[in-house]
């Protein structure tokens, strides 16, 4: 039996002890003893199933009333923000703070792999829970540090405030940025190489014939020049972004051109269905939710993109800006030159804040450097059902393999995201270039599963 046969098999069990294949018999038995048929055969077997279920005018009605009770919630959480920002934290509330939420860190023995308590000792946490950066930001220690202490199964555990953050703070962040990036044994000034975008002609469509490629993605990370990162921007200041990026869009032209839609105007709905999509980002993730990322939810935050929505940028999602280029087939030659004549467009109005050591700055350490991860949806089933396999392969060829949910997802029926597993210490072209190379690698190692499988 295959896995498909075998979910089916599954699932019509479940629906047996649910109940459901039951109530649905006994329907269209009376739908067929009905000697007048009605015309509305779905409202028939709905009404007999549920009678106390409303019919579409109350249905209707209810959901108007959700979505007015969601736009206040959205309201008041704004408003809770607002009296947050007014209420600020003595130095003594800080201490306090850092000094419990470093002892609830380094108290929990299940969780230990995070590098924020890996690195942070107590000799730090005395030098650095009182200093701050410079105002008006003045982000402390536990400002980059809330999400690690209440969130100890995070691989990272940290958040740059603000750029000035990674100086302040750097006896903390330079060995987790480091260890993260595999810089260990790197004893340079500069760990990120110049920008170099490469020969675009060189990367190639990797899967003419639609075979195993879903789809191609290519995104990058920037901040502005000038503002703190998410987890002191203020409300003001979130605007301002938003506005920067729109009026940025409004020279783009050719396959760029696009529009700009500010998310607090989109209805819930079609929300949902460009989150699908992948065209728009929703919040939710519980490390970034401690760590401040959707404060004032849904203010500054949107989406440009193109009408073929090839090309994307996402606004206060995470950074200021995810650029984004992707498409339905593994043309990655013709994702990456989207990304790299876009990115310049906007590089002619916005500055993006760059660091001598680190290269492009990010919230998260793990996005420094490049800040670009380059990946593909892909369908591989035999080498999927070889896990050990999988694994090495990717490790051998500095790639991540993760479910097409996400981080954290499994993989299903054989479909997996592949990307490049490095950001930093390595040129744009370079990472692009290797994550072709593994994927043709990967591919290779299937055929050859293939053709085992038919010579046996």
């Amino acid at each position: 039996m295959t896995s498909i046969e075998s979910k089916r098999v599954q699932y019509r069990k479940y629906l047996e002890r649910a109940g459901v294949i039951d109530a649905l018999s006994k329907a269209l038995i009376k739908l067929y003893e009905e000697q007048n048929k009605p015309e509305d055969a779905i409202r028939f077997v709905r009404k007999f199933m549920c009678e106390s279920c409303p019919d579409d005018a109350q249905y209707d009605l209810m959901k108007n009333d959700l979505e007015e009770a969601k736009t206040s919630i959205s309201r008041l959480e704004q408003e809770l923000e607002r009296l947050r920002g007014q209420i600020k934290k003595s130095p003594e509330e800080y201490q306090a703070l850092t000094l419990a939420g470093y002892k609830s860190l380094t108290d929990d023995e299940e969780h230990v792999s995070s590098l924020l308590r890996k690195y942070l000792t107590p000799e730090l946490v005395e030098e650095y829970m009182l200093i701050t950066t410079s105002a008006p930001v003045d982000a402390y220690l536990y400002d980059c540090a809330v999400s690690g202490f209440e969130h100890h199964d995070s691989s990272v555990g940290i958040y740059a405030a603000d750029p000035e953050s990674y100086d302040v703070f750097s006896k903390i962040f330079d060995p987790i940025i480091k260890d993260y990036h595999a810089q260990q044994d790197n004893e340079s000034d500069v760990l990120q190489k110049d920008t170099d975008w490469g020969n675009v002609d060189e990367i190639e469509n990797l899967d003419p014939e639609r075979k195993y490629i879903i789809s191609a993605r290519i995104r990058i990370a920037r901040n502005i020049e000038g503002f703190p990162f998410f987890p002191k921007l203020t409300e003001k200041q979130f605007i301002e972004v938003e506005e920067k990026v729109r009026a940025a869009t409004e020279t783009m032209d050719g396959e760029h051109i696009g529009s700009y839609l500010t998310l607090g105007d989109i209805d819930a709905e079609t929300q949902q269905e460009m989150v699908k999509r992948h065209i728009m980002f929703h919040r939710g993730d519980a490390y970034l939710t401690t760590a401040g990322c959707y404060r004032f939810w849904p203010t500054g935050r949107g989406v440009y993109h193109n009408p073929a929505a090839t090309f994307l940028i996402w606004v206060n999602e995470e950074d200021h800006l995810r650029i984004i280029s992707m498409a339905p087939c593994g043309d990655l030659g013709d994702v990456y030159n989207r990304l790299v004549n876009g990115l310049q467009e906007l590089e002619k109005t916005l500055t993006f804040a760059r660091s001598p050591r680190y290269g492009f700055l990010s919230a998260c350490p793990s996005n420094l450097g490049t800040t670009l991860r380059a990946s593909v949806h892909i369908r591989l089933p035999l080498l999927s059902k070889d896990n050990e396999r999988l694994v090495a392969l990717a490790d051998e060829l500095q790639l991540q393999i993760r479910g097409t949910g996400g981080e954290h997802t499994a993989i299903e029926d054989g479909v997996m995201d592949i990307s490049n597993r490095r950001r930093l210490g390595f040129t744009e072209f370079e990472l692009v270039k290797s994550l072709q190379d593994g994927i043709v690698a990967l591919i290779n190692a299937e055929e050859e599963l293939e053709t085992a499988g038919q010579e046996g």
